[in-house]
């Protein structure tokens, strides 16, 4: 389960260098292994509402080779409510949001977020 959490925030993590120019927020749900997929990559920065579009859009790629399917769709902001966040990953200026994740869970993905130089932060 742990390697599980560790895949899914490196994929999260990964999305961020087409998402890191986004103004407004990329929401992603679905499964994995069982496990639920509720995550949503927030930035300030700006970029064209077509491209936004185009990047957050429909499955994420590289999920079906690790048994899973989510769907990813535009928003204007993260919900509330997240269990965690992981802000400025690889120096991006963005932030990661975690829902719906166990304390076991969170534990791995604040340590994939910390070993990416992101902070942490337990709202």
């Amino acid at each position: 389960m742990q390697r599980l959490c560790l895949v899914l925030a490196a994929l999260a993590i990964a999305s961020l260098p087409t998402l890191a120019q986004a103004k407004s927020a990329c929401h992603i749900q679905g499964q994995v292994g069982g496990m639920v997929i509720n995550e949503c990559t927030e930035t300030d920065q700006n970029v064209a509402a077509d491209q936004l579009k185009q990047q957050c859009n429909g499955g994420v790629p590289g999920l079906a080779e690790v048994g899973g399917q989510a769907d990813a769709r535009v928003v204007a902001a993260c919900p509330t409510g997240a269990g965690g966040v992981c802000e400025n990953p690889r120096g991006t200026q963005a932030r990661i949001y975690y829902y719906k994740r166990s304390a076991q869970e969170l534990a791995t993905v604040q340590q994939a977020c910390q070993m990416q130089g992101g902070q942490w932060i337990k709202p």
